[in-house]
């Protein structure tokens, strides 16, 4: 278990340093896209809960350093996340397609919102944020299933070694 969780942890390291480092070369109009939401729900789909939570709560504390004005917001964000994917996906079989991408969906639906009354209340409500939100929802829910997608397909790789 504490492999998996290191595993994780590591994965989550790679994402956050794609987010500082390579996502803000593919922001459109303002808007830099979250890579962190694919391995968030990457992560939480494939873990349980007591190992997800906290790595999740972690890579969230330390996107948050990179942004000191927004200090522990995304860390909140993403354990509520957490905990919602988690409760989707309980119904759902564990290999279910469309359960998957309701997961991705509502992530970044429920992610936007957040971001949008958090964002609100600490900079205040105009024209531009409702612009800049819903903009981010569909860049970042675009991103989300493309970024998830290939996650999902290099999950299901295996490596043969083969001794001739």
């Amino acid at each position: 278990m504490w492999r998996k969780g290191i595993l994780a942890f590591v994965s989550g390291l790679l994402f956050l340093y794609l987010q500082v480092l390579l996502m803000p070369s593919l922001a459109i109009g303002g808007i830099t896209p979250i890579i962190l939401l694919p391995w968030l729900i990457h992560t939480v789909w494939k873990h349980q809960q007591d190992l997800s939570l906290p790595i999740v709560f972690l890579v969230g504390l330390l996107y948050d350093t990179q942004l000191p004005a927004t200090f522990g917001m995304h860390a909140l964000f993403f354990c509520l996340l957490a905990l919602m994917i988690n409760f989707l996906r309980i119904p759902f079989e564990q290999e279910s397609i469309v359960a998957k991408l309701i997961a991705v969906a509502s992530t970044n639906l429920i992610f936007s919102v957040l971001s949008f009354f958090g964002n609100g209340l600490s900079w205040g409500f105009d024209s531009k944020l409702y612009a800049l939100s819903a903009g981010a929802f569909l860049y970042n829910l675009i991103f989300s299933i493309i970024i998830f997608a290939i996650m999902q397909v290099m999950s299901h790789l295996r490596i043969i070694l083969v001794n001739e």
